[in-house]
């Protein structure tokens, strides 16, 4: 590090949340939490390509006149994710922002838990994640420009809840691993964050089985703000990082949970 200071530009306050000609990769951006991401993005001015095994409602933010493609893609899958990575340079030519929103959540008592449902389970939640920020690294330092990745964990990260001892595991690693991810790339100029949403009103959560396990974990009862964020709630939080608001931030792990770590169980 260079003992001498140098200034960094002053942003004017117009270009804080402007992401025009950056291209940005989302995965499991057709639905939910993925699919607000992927608007919120477009809606800053990045072209964003979509990967996920189904493009679900990605087409509505075709429609609406976004520089939005979807690609099928496993995010377990190491060609595929790099795949991924190499079609958002030939659609768009280049490689700025990269989110790691893939994830299941499925839910099982620890007996009934197997080999095969532990590891398809962290193929996807963990492996997934370390695959994209690889992917995304190798051009980002190709570029030799700044980037900035984002890993979706989870309130689950940090607390315990019932039968969710696969889950919770995939998601604390996911923690572990943007920490050090953040340690290893800040060098050139790339930063690595994660976020973990609390209880968030997507298709899947709004499930009957589902909603009877919040209900069972008496979920609303022990967040402060008494409801559940709404997908795009998620989305402006990854906003605030990928742009140039966060500049100064990397390595650090967002909540925006409601206050539910707050409550204490």
């Amino acid at each position: 590090m260079s003992t001498q200071y140098q200034a960094r530009p002053y942003r004017p306050f117009a270009q804080l949340l402007d992401l025009s000609g950056k291209t940005a990769v989302v995965t499991g951006g057709g639905s939910g939490i993925g699919l607000a991401i992927s608007r919120r993005l477009a809606e800053a001015g990045a072209k964003v390509l979509i990967g996920s095994l189904a493009p679900e409602r990605s087409g509505e933010l075709v429609e609406a006149g976004f520089a939005v493609e979807f690609v099928r893609t496993d995010v377990s899958q190491p060609a595929d994710i790099q795949r991924l990575a190499d079609m958002a340079v030939e659609r768009f030519g280049r490689l700025d922002i990269w989110i790691n929103n893939a994830g299941v959540y499925p839910l099982k008592p620890i007996d009934e838990v197997d080999a095969d449902f532990w590891d398809r389970l962290h193929a996807i939640n963990t492996r997934g994640v370390f695959l994209g920020a690889q992917a995304a690294q190798r051009q980002m330092r190709r570029q030799q420009s700044a980037g900035a990745i984002i890993n979706l964990s989870s309130i689950c990260g940090h607390r315990s809840m019932a039968n969710h001892c696969t889950y919770d595991a995939s998601k604390g690693a996911v923690l572990a691993m943007t920490r050090s991810l953040a340690k290893d790339l800040s060098a050139f100029g790339i930063r690595v964050n994660s976020i973990s949403p609390g209880l968030t009103a997507t298709p899947g959560n709004l499930e009957p089985e589902l909603l009877e396990q919040h209900r069972q974990n008496n979920v609303l009862d022990n967040i402060p703000l008494g409801r559940a964020a709404e997908p795009w709630e998620i989305a402006d939080a990854v906003l605030y990082l990928v742009s140039p608001l966060s500049s100064y931030v990397t390595g650090t792990d967002l909540l925006v949970d409601g206050g539910w770590l707050l409550h204490g169980s």
